[in-house]
């Protein structure tokens, strides 16, 4: 299945590109965080059987049970996950205006490893690609880990950049609502203080993390993102659908 499409709404052509990762049992998970499992809590024989001989549907129905974490694939991080005082900004509270916005994407490949993402960086890739951000908007940026997820899941899940706090401040004082990324993490794993998070916390400002395909946008701005967490009662984030959409 593509992961593009085009469709036809209201009288206008739109371009929908999936920017979200499958959810299963063999996805590469965050360090600590807690694998997903599927398994049969009823299988199409075992229903066909329990519905009896009077029953002329032929096929039974399957029903399978899951477990995983509410930060595995690619997510959404509510404000609840970086602050636990905040339970009232759960996954669940988070609003339509926080997640379907106008958006731009930049490259930030060119910063390797385990270092931080400076401000000095953010502002060179954004004058690079012409972006100029406004309020309300998500800022996508690629730092080119994504592929190893595949290749090289450790490498993945070790060796990416993470905005520093300098450069996460400067971000949401331009008004986004939303940063996300093809990482695992905002943060580089390297600095297990977390000033992205931190800061995240202090503007009550959702993000969201290991997105794919973002460099297959074909322009930096112009577009919209829409992510659709799962509305998960009191969680700090959901797995997420995702995808970028744009007017031909």
């Amino acid at each position: 299945m593509s992961d593009v499409s085009t469709l036809e709404l209201f009288g206008k052509n739109i371009t929908f590109l999936d920017l979200g990762k499958e959810v299963g049992p063999d996805i590469p998970v965050y360090p600590g965080h807690m694998k997903t499992a599927f398994w049969w809590h009823k299988t199409h024989e075992e229903t066909k059987f329990s519905l009896g001989e009077s029953s002329k549907y032929p096929y039974g129905f399957g029903v399978k049970g899951i477990v995983t974490c509410d930060h595995t694939s690619t997510h959404v991080d509510a404000v609840y996950h970086f602050d636990p005082s905040k339970s009232h900004l759960s996954v669940d509270k988070i609003t339509l205006p926080e997640l379907i916005t106008p958006a731009a994407w930049i490259d930030l490949s060119f910063i390797q490893g385990r270092v931080h993402i400076t401000l000095d960086a953010v502002k060179k890739a954004l004058e690079e690609a012409e972006v100029t951000l406004e309020p309300g908007m998500t800022l996508l940026y690629w730092t080119g880990i994504e592929p190893y997820s595949v290749s090289d899941p450790n490498r993945y899940l070790t060796q990416y950049p993470g905005l520093n706090k300098e450069a996460t401040t400067w971000l949401l004082d331009q008004g986004l609502v939303n940063i996300a990324t093809d990482a695992p993490s905002l943060d580089t794993p390297a600095d297990l203080d977390y000033p992205n998070h931190t800061v995240h916390a202090e503007r009550e400002i959702i993000h969201t993390e290991s997105l794919v395909n973002i460099t297959l946008i074909p322009k930096h701005s112009d577009f919209c993102v829409g992510f659709f967490p799962l509305k998960f009662t009191g969680l700090t984030g959901s797995p997420c659908r995702a995808f970028a959409f744009w007017e031909e």
